[in-house]
């Protein structure tokens, strides 16, 4: 540590964010894989082509998409918001990141 400075609690409040996104990244991208591959199998819901079972598939082939899209960036934000945080800082500003 350097002399002078303490660990910075919002530094140490970011890694620990961090580590719980990881954590928890592959089961929030796997959540809507079982209801795709139900669709998928076509023994829950059935349409024409085009129809609404259909149009329903689609949407959340997107949707799950988009959530493994938005975890992904949750995750980057925070290591790139980690990176700029220093790890150590003087007493007072330690106090007010509290």
């Amino acid at each position: 540590m350097t002399p002078g400075k303490v660990p910075n609690p919002k530094y140490q409040e970011l890694e620990q964010l961090l580590r719980r996104l990881k954590r928890d990244a592959d089961i929030v991208e796997r959540a809507l894989d079982k209801p795709v591959r139900r669709m998928d199998s076509r023994q829950v819901w059935v349409s024409d082509k085009g129809g609404a079972a259909t149009v329903f598939e689609r949407e959340l082939i997107d949707q799950r998409r988009r959530l493994r899209a938005a975890m992904r960036k949750l995750v980057e934000s925070t290591e790139q918001t980690l990176h700029r945080t220093p790890k150590e800082v003087d007493p007072i500003e330690a106090g007010l990141n509290g």
